[in-house]
């Protein structure tokens, strides 16, 4: 079933029910902060960058940031940026211009630690266009520590579940408790969504 994978249209834009549903890609392969999927029809691959920023990103993340953003044809930029006694950023704002000048601001600020979020580019790797791009807020607890795997392929914890289409999905299986430990290990003790794309 590997051998017949074809890519997956990416729609970051998906609704909530999609973002559950929609969990994960046919082929993914972690590069740092990147990934790429093919497309089903016409084997077109998609890099998916995606930076975390959080209360314990550091100046030197920042500045590479910038760099990784800068090789996808990106200008990102960080501003207002507060640090507590202990280092951890109250305040940060990020901001992103594209070739085509669309620009987006995001700013995090909090008297203790700023919330999690990340930034995202989908470029198609063919037409090397920007597909999706934005910031995103982090979700505490829910599926971030549940197993993903597609496919019978084990999916990178990094990975953004909002960036698949649901036309692309023909079953979803969820498995707790002691059914998903027996079958992935300590892997699955968080609990498991298996995916079946068409």
């Amino acid at each position: 079933m590997l051998q017949k994978m074809k890519s997956l249209k990416i729609k970051i834009s998906a609704p909530v029910i999609a973002l559950l549903l929609c969990v994960l890609s046919a082929n993914v392969q972690a590069q740092s902060n990147s990934f790429t999927f093919s497309k089903k029809e016409n084997n077109e691959n998609f890099k998916i960058l995606k930076l975390d920023i959080n209360s314990a990103t550091t100046e030197n993340q920042l500045t590479s940031y910038i760099a990784d953003a800068e090789k996808e044809g990106v200008l990102l930029s960080f501003s207002n940026i507060k640090r507590n006694a202990k280092g951890n950023l109250t305040s940060i704002s990020a901001a992103y211009k594209t070739k085509e000048n669309k620009t987006k601001i995001h700013t995090a600020e909090n008297k203790i630690v700023i919330d999690p979020f990340y930034f995202y580019v989908a470029t198609s790797e063919k037409s090397k266009t920007i597909e999706k791009i934005g910031f995103k807020l982090k979700k505490n607890g829910g599926m971030d520590n549940v197993l993903f795997v597609v496919d019978g392929q084990e999916i990178d914890s990094q990975f953004n579940i909002s960036m698949i289409d649901p036309d692309d999905i023909e079953a979803i299986h969820v498995l707790k408790n002691e059914k998903a430990t027996a079958k992935y290990g300590d892997k699955g003790e968080n609990g498991v969504i298996e995916i079946t794309l068409k």
